[in-house]
């Protein structure tokens, strides 16, 4: 079980990065960007080739990556470890910096960007074969369950039957989703059936407003579902790409503000999500692929140094200026940004390892 989920969760997490990275990567490459590596993965090298120009890698810390781009940023060799490249070869007209600022703007949007039209083919795909859900079922048989939710903690599978909520019998999915979200923060008793087993569990539904209903993160049975033509299919799959992407811009500015709260996951929640998903079916773990993807794109768009978004403030200023700014200030910006996000994830990590004991 441990070996399944550390493997989906290297598996979900090296799709990610690589549609991110190869976003930057073929844009950069398009308007004559010189790229001196493309690596996934950061820290120590496990495997490197050298192609025409660029250096393709894998590293030894499967949390990121990166599309090292000739004269991006100064302090780039503090963080991505130094290149074989003598960048006084490379041609002026090949630097990062040479280019337009809406180029440049371009090269930087492309992760997110990436991100965003691979959750879309994900989504699209689902849709395409396994079909879209025309009706639902209300009995109290779970269809889906979102993983790192309260009934994937819980031990629930796509499939149980829940026939009592603290020792109250429920036989639709309307008396079972009213019991549940009456309870919530509360220890909640589920009676369950997989197949000719009879088992109990507790769960706790989760409030993640503080006035909202308990949620434990389960959808009922589809009971019909619609294959959709591929063109159908991708619309589709922009559409859900789309509501996602606003809600999560929503759900954000609630958590700035308050509004929302729930845990943040980290490494070791994705790696827990990734090994229930891969449980669930693929189904669920391509779903997650997406929302990941799609949560991927966003967080990378905040205006914060060392992120994607915090560059394209940086020519947002350089627009208004009518002059860049000092590659060498930016440079350190990002560079303090990407230190300050390394201790986040550490401790997010160290709470999150702490929480298992």
């Amino acid at each position: 079980m441990i070996i399944g989920t550390i493997l989906a969760f290297i598996i979900v997490l090296g799709v990610l990065v690589f549609v991110h990275e190869f976003g930057h990567f073929i844009v950069a490459k398009s308007v004559g960007i010189y790229v001196e590596e493309f690596s996934l993965g950061l820290g120590p090298l496990i495997w490197k080739r050298q192609g025409a120009e660029t250096q393709y890698s894998i590293r030894s810390l499967p949390l990121g990556g990166y599309c090292k781009m000739a004269g991006d940023n100064p302090h780039d060799d503090k963080i991505t470890g130094t290149t074989n490249v003598d960048q006084e070869r490379i041609p002026e007209h090949r630097m990062f910096y040479a280019k337009t600022v809406w180029q440049r703007a371009l090269v930087v949007a492309a992760g997110p960007i990436m991100n965003f039209i691979v959750a879309a083919l994900i989504f699209g795909v689902i849709f395409m074969i396994l079909g879209i859900p025309t009706a639902l079922s209300n009995k109290p048989i779970i269809g889906e369950i979102s993983p790192g939710g309260p009934a994937a903690q819980a031990g629930l599978l796509p499939g149980d039957r829940i026939l009592s909520v603290d020792g109250i019998k429920v036989e639709s999915w309307d008396q079972l989703a009213e019991q549940i979200r009456s309870k919530a923060n509360q220890d909640v008793i589920l009676k369950v059936q997989r197949g000719e087993v009879i088992f109990e569990t507790v769960v706790q539904p989760r409030q993640e407003r503080p006035d909202g209903p308990g949620l434990i993160g389960i959808v009922p049975k589809a009971e019909a579902r619609e294959r959709v033509p591929l063109h159908t299919a991708l619309w589709y799959g922009l559409l859900q790409t789309f509501h996602l992407l606003i809600a999560l811009v929503v759900g954000l500015f609630e958590l700035l503000t308050g509004k929302l709260t729930g845990p943040i996951a980290g490494p070791v929640g994705i790696a827990k999500m990734a090994g229930q998903a891969a449980r669930f079916g693929l189904e669920s773990l391509l779903n997650l692929t997406a929302v990941l993807s799609v949560n991927l794109g966003v967080l990378n768009l905040l205006p914060f140094p060392a992120l994607d978004g915090g560059r394209l403030a940086f020519l947002g200023v350089e627009v208004l200026r009518r002059k860049p700014v000092d590659p060498e200030r930016e440079g350190l910006v990002h560079f303090i940004g990407f230190a300050l996000l390394m201790l986040l994830i550490l401790f997010i990590t160290f709470r999150e390892v702490v929480s298992l004991f």
